[in-house]
């Protein structure tokens, strides 16, 4: 009977046993389950923030891109009138006659000035200097006079070229229109 009791008791503690380590392996489970759950939230929070980085990096490129722009609008705008004297000596020059020392001098100016506007169009300004004949548009052209002379809304003459930054019409071409 001893063997009985034994036996019994033996299954009694197995038992026991098996419930307690049950019971630590739901709590485990649970535990796995908190520990999932923290790891997803860490996880979305980290993928928030990166896309949150992501967005400032964007954010902070395009405005350095708009900062860059406007400097060398800036730049330009104080640039143009001064390329405008400049080209007026040299069509004023035209009619001059001059001896040959001072041919010379105004050839170099003439090439002084071209070697500023290929510097400006390399960072980006272009000249635009349109055609007679062209038809007006607001959006690239100042009509600082008008005629009676030529087609109605044709461009008659150019007074002073425009120039263009990126795309962005930095100052419309100065010219006069056909009424």
């Amino acid at each position: 009977m001893k063997e009985k009791t034994k036996k019994k008791q033996d299954t009694i503690l197995q038992k026991d046993r098996e419930r307690e380590l049950e019971e630590k392996i739901r709590e485990l489970a649970l535990t796995v389950d908190e520990v999932e759950d923290e790891k997803l939230e860490v996880e979305n929070q980290l993928k928030k923030a990166l896309a949150d980085y992501h967005n400032l990096l964007n954010n902070l490129e395009k405005r350095d891109e708009v900062r860059f722009f406007q400097t060398r609008k800036k730049l330009f705008e104080s640039l143009i009138p001064s390329l405008d004297s400049i080209m007026m000596a040299i069509e004023a020059g035209k009619e001059l006659e001059f001896e040959e020392k001072s041919k010379s001098w105004k050839e170099g100016i003439v090439a002084v000035l071209e070697k500023i506007n290929k510097s400006m169009e390399d960072i980006g300004l272009g000249q635009y200097v349109p055609q007679k004949g062209e038809a007006f548009d607001s959006n690239l052209h100042e009509a600082i006079a008008t005629v009676k002379e030529g087609k109605k809304g044709e461009i008659y003459d150019v007074v002073q070229p425009g120039y263009i930054l990126d795309e962005t019409v930095i100052r419309p071409a100065r010219v006069v229109v056909s009424e």
